[in-house]
Order: structure tokens, then sequence, then C-alpha cells
């Protein structure tokens, strides 16, 4: 369901955490296993976006200037992974899984 709704509509998120949250992991192990899903999906996602045509001049050239900020992502991301509780790690992915889903809720019974 994950990959699919990664694939359909952007939204992988919320499938994956309803799946890994009660398992209570370790919030690095949490986070990491997200980050390996996700790139994993991103990458099997390539081919056929490419056969669609979405790799267009703009596309990629909005990928290349963003490209330098990714390790810096990573590093905020990581150096504030370990200075939060696990608790509130498992509380915020909680919030925005609740967030989320009431904005795709919300979006569903508004296009009709």
């Amino acid at each position: 369901m994950s990959g699919f709704s990664s694939t359909a509509i952007h939204a992988g998120g919320g499938p994956a955490s309803i799946y890994l949250l009660p398992l209570k992991l370790e919030k690095v192990t949490l986070i990491a296993t997200m980050a390996v899903l996700f790139g994993i999906y991103n990458l099997v996602k390539l081919i056929p976006y490419a056969m669609l045509g979405e790799f267009d001049a703009t596309n990629l050239m909005t990928a290349l200037v963003l490209m330098p900020l990714a390790p810096v992502g990573v590093k905020m991301g990581v150096w504030l992974l370990h200075r939060v509780s696990q608790e509130l790690v498992y509380k915020l992915c909680y919030l925005f899984l609740l967030i989320s889903g009431a904005k795709l809720l919300y979006d569903g019974m508004t296009v009709l």
C-alpha cells in the first residue's frame, strides 16, 4: 500500500507509518528504515517516470540546483534525531500522520 500510494499520490509515508510505528522500533532504526524504504521507492519510480517524460530540462535543472542541499538536510536530520527523545519522535510521527490523514480526507471529500 505504501509503494502504491507513494507512486500514485506521493503519500506513501502514511501506510508505512501505520505499519512501522506500532513496532516501537528504536528511533534511529525507525527513521533509517523509512529512509531506505523511500530511497528504494524513488529508485523504482525512475523508470516509469522517465517513460512518462517527467524528466524535462526544467525538472532536471531544479534537481541539480537543489542537490547540494541534500547532504545539509541529512546532517541536520541526524543532528536533530540524536537530540530528541524516543518519545518525542513517536509523538511527532503520530501527529504528522494525523495531520496528513486529515488533509487527505479533506481533499478527498471536497473534490466531490
